[in-house]
């Protein structure tokens, strides 16, 4: 699978935002009459972050107008010890939990409740923690080289950001492994299509199945990604970083 895209943003939180979850456009999925009255659930887990947030909404049909989301129900996230009742906010119109770390392979479980609906439940598993071998923090590559990065654990999607340090030009791809692969191979050049030289951050996000299912599954079916009780995505990330100047000949 290969798939490009170049977006200009300012800095690389609002890269991780953008890239690993897409979220946002999960209200976009159309919504057939069957899912009428159930509750809509969105929550991707970032490592790279301690503040983890969940979108809840209902169901509509298609064409119905939307309402915002909802604000009033019980959204419990549990796992590895820790355990929070999430707080709605009107600011972002989410659910937002105390800080707290992700633990690699740890399992994770999202409970919604609310009036008028069925429960929601749902599970994630972290992937495993990984490292980018090469290129290491601050070597200089060539768009003939190849990153190389270790095996994350129940990874079924990697997200690939390239942040020019000057101009702020990002380039954000998607790499699918080859299951069978220990270490995974990333020709440098396929994926960066005429940058400009300079230095770049690299962040590499290891995302799990329920991801992967939620944004490529094959057909065009509602989604139910690690969710039971109504339709939605709960995944997780795991992300590794570097650094590097790029030499463009």
């Amino acid at each position: 699978m290969k798939k490009n895209m170049i977006m200009p943003y300012r800095n690389i939180a609002i890269y991780c935002t953008v890239t690993l979850f897409l979220i946002f456009s999960a209200c976009e999925n159309n919504i057939v009459q069957e899912y009428e009255s159930q509750l809509n659930v969105v929550a991707v887990l970032n490592s790279m972050n301690q503040v983890q947030h969940v979108l809840v909404e209902r169901a509509y049909l298609v064409d119905e107008p939307s309402e915002p989301p909802i604000d009033d129900a019980l959204v419990v996230l549990s796992g590895n010890g820790f355990i929070d009742t999430l707080i709605f906010t009107y600011e972002s119109y989410r659910y937002w939990t105390e800080p707290f770390d992700l633990a690699p392979l740890a399992t994770y479980e999202l409970l919604v409740a609310r009036e008028g609906f069925d429960t929601v439940t749902a599970v994630t598993t972290i992937p495993g923690y990984f490292v980018i071998q090469y290129p290491t923090y601050n070597t200089t590559i060539t768009l003939q080289d190849t990153m190389v990065i270790t095996r994350s654990a129940d990874a079924a999607l990697y997200g690939c950001l390239f942040l020019e340090n000057v101009s702020n030009l990002s380039i954000f791809f998607w790499y699918e492994p080859n299951p069978l692969d220990s270490l995974i191979h990333i020709p440098i050049g396929e994926y960066l299509d005429s940058p400009p030289p300079g230095y770049y951050a690299i962040t590499v996000v290891a995302c799990d199945s329920n991801v992967y299912n939620y944004y490529f599954a094959a057909d065009d079916s509602i989604r139910q990604c690690g969710v039971t009780g109504g339709v939605g995505l709960f995944g997780s990330t795991w992300a590794a970083t570097s650094s590097a100047y790029l030499l463009v000949e």
